[in-house]
């Protein structure tokens, strides 16, 4: 360790002691106290808590990376599954269930523009770690609507997207995809096509030179039924785009259909 990583830490060690004593704050997670600003709103027993069932998801879809149950014991790995199969997108991964201390530091950075290292190193490893997203030549951020990026003052996903351009090394272009339409937030029960159906027209590529005979690699914050993600891909292709694929940080755990392909 060199001379100049010995200070930062102990610096950071002083920053941090300071906090606890003069602006304690409680995990979202679990309720204890945080031991570090740069852990974010969850504990680091939280964080560790999640990294390690989430090391126990075996992958179940080559395609987009859908995990089966934590622990099973015998998994067959699939080409593509039910939930992906319809989907304009090349490949998708995800760095991680939303649930447990990814699912609180993601509802905290929709507050707060600070994202924790733990997030950060998330989608840095998600991206160093699979190969199937290495071919894309930009990092486009799935857009907010203007009102709502107004109301909130940046974009999450651009946050994040921001990270998977610095571990990539590939240009990050923010202004060639665009909200048209302001949709709402998914809500419970509705499945992928309705939710599909919903956001027609939602996307429009307003600087198709920026993404024309590119493959692009779309970020979010979270995926559940896939449908912003693939829109917006149709919308890229359709644009000139030569393949588009996504990662997101946190993916919801849907049960897959036995049987199904």
């Amino acid at each position: 360790m060199s001379a100049w990583q010995i200070i930062r830490h102990r610096l950071e060690a002083t920053r941090d002691a300071a906090l606890l004593l003069l602006a304690p704050q409680l995990c979202r997670q679990c309720g204890a106290l945080t031991e570090k600003l740069s852990d974010g709103a969850v504990c680091r027993a939280c964080w560790e808590s999640w990294l390690g069932e989430q090391a126990r998801r075996p992958q179940a879809c080559a395609r987009c990376g859908r995990w089966a149950e934590a622990e099973t014991e015998f998994v067959a790995r699939r080409p593509q599954c039910e939930q992906c199969a319809p989907w304009a997108l090349e490949w998708l991964r995800s760095g991680g269930a939303y649930v447990g201390a990814l699912r609180a530091a993601l509802l905290a950075l929709k507050r707060i523009p600070m994202t924790p290292e733990p997030l950060r190193r998330i989608v840095r490893e998600t991206w160093r770690q699979e190969a199937a997203l290495h071919e894309s030549d930009i990092i486009a951020p799935i857009p907010l609507a203007p009102r709502r990026e107004r109301q909130r003052g940046y974009n999450q996903a651009a946050l994040l997207a921001r990270e998977v351009a610095c571990a990539a090394q590939r240009p990050l272009v923010t202004g060639a995809l665009a909200r048209v339409i302001e949709t709402h937030p998914q809500r419970a029960g509705l499945d992928a096509r309705a939710r599909r159906d919903g956001l027609k027209g939602a996307f429009r590529v307003i600087r198709p030179r920026l993404v024309a005979n590119r493959r692009v690699l779309l970020v979010d914050d979270t995926l559940t039924s896939g449908a912003t993600l693939d829109v917006a891909a149709q919308a890229l292709l359709a644009a000139g785009a030569t393949a588009v694929s996504a990662l997101t940080a946190a993916r919801t755990l849907l049960r897959a259909r036995p049987g199904a392909t």
